[in-house]
């Protein structure tokens, strides 16, 4: 009886075949590398137009809402101010500045309403039962209370319920309108703000600074924000046809009715190739009217 031999072939790859493969492996990663690198090129340039976009937003916003309410009260803007306390004085020169910084005098956007039965110089008393004055106002506060024709500042002394009680008695009575509705009279946290730009210590140089003038001193409201360009419109004692440079004999801050203002962002990119700029720079150019100086 014959046996049967069966051979096995056992065939692996050759080496030119293995060194094709390796080759096609490497041009496939090298493309998925290229891919890669590109796409987060293409990030981190949109990472940086993103935080330039940020940060003018915000610094546009804050800048321009304290801008134009330079100078604004609670009621009209033809009720007088009375006394003459230093918030007073303030108040009556509500902007000033200098070549790197800005300040403005003006009261917060949201203003209430006051009892006309249940008020006088030393206290006030909130006309609607909610929300409570002690949720809307702080011991220490100053506070502006005007009425139809007269205005004046005190410091909040205590709140019991809705009525606020003063340090210092106003310089005259709100409840005496002198011709004005009763309904009119009414009260508004005073905000001086001082808007700057100035180093930060950073990558991107300097940022812009808000003081709220409450003693915390500056605090970064903006990152990246270069030393800025600002011109004035004055309608009154200077040239109504041009924004002009806070210089000359005949400019003063309290003429001033629109800021114009040329600011400069810089955002850094956090992974830049060898030999490109790390740094995304852009300008924000923006006019801002005074509200109650705008005829």
């Amino acid at each position: 009886m014959k046996r049967l031999h069966v051979r096995h072939s056992a065939q692996g790859f050759s080496l030119i075949e293995m060194m094709i493969a390796l080759l096609l492996g490497l041009i496939v990663l090298g493309a998925a590398f290229v891919l890669f690198v590109g796409n987060l090129r293409t990030f981190n340039s949109n990472d940086g137009q993103n935080r330039v976009q940020e940060n003018a937003r915000v610094a546009y916003e804050m800048l321009a809402a304290d801008v134009r309410s330079t100078g604004t009260t609670a009621c009209t803007r033809e009720s007088s101010v009375r006394g003459t306390d230093s918030n007073s004085d303030a108040f009556r020169s509500p902007l000033d500045g200098t070549s790197s910084s800005l300040t403005m005098v003006g009261v917060d956007e949201m203003a209430y309403r006051v009892d006309p039965n249940n008020s006088d110089a030393s206290h006030v008393t909130l006309l609607d039962a909610t929300p409570a004055a002690s949720d809307i106002f702080n011991v220490n506060d100053v506070l502006m209370i005007c009425n139809g024709s007269m205005t004046g500042f005190a410091t909040v002394n205590s709140i019991s319920g809705q009525q606020i009680n003063f340090t210092t008695p106003l310089a005259f009575n709100p409840v005496d309108t002198v011709g004005a509705s009763r309904a009119s009279i009414s009260i508004g946290r005073l905000r001086t703000t001082t808007w700057s730009v100035a180093p930060n210590g950073g990558p991107t140089g300097s940022s812009l600074y808000v003081d709220l003038n409450d003693g915390a001193g500056n605090q970064e409201a903006a990152v990246g924000i270069q030393p800025w360009t600002l011109l004035f419109h004055q309608t009154q004692g200077g040239n109504p046809n041009v924004y002009a440079p806070a210089t000359g004999a005949s400019f003063n801050y309290q003429n001033v009715d629109a800021v114009n203002m040329l600011i400069p962002i810089r955002a850094i990119i956090p992974g830049n190739a060898p030999g490109e700029s790390n740094q995304v720079n852009r300008n924000l150019a923006a006019t801002v009217a005074i509200r109650n100086r705008v005829p």
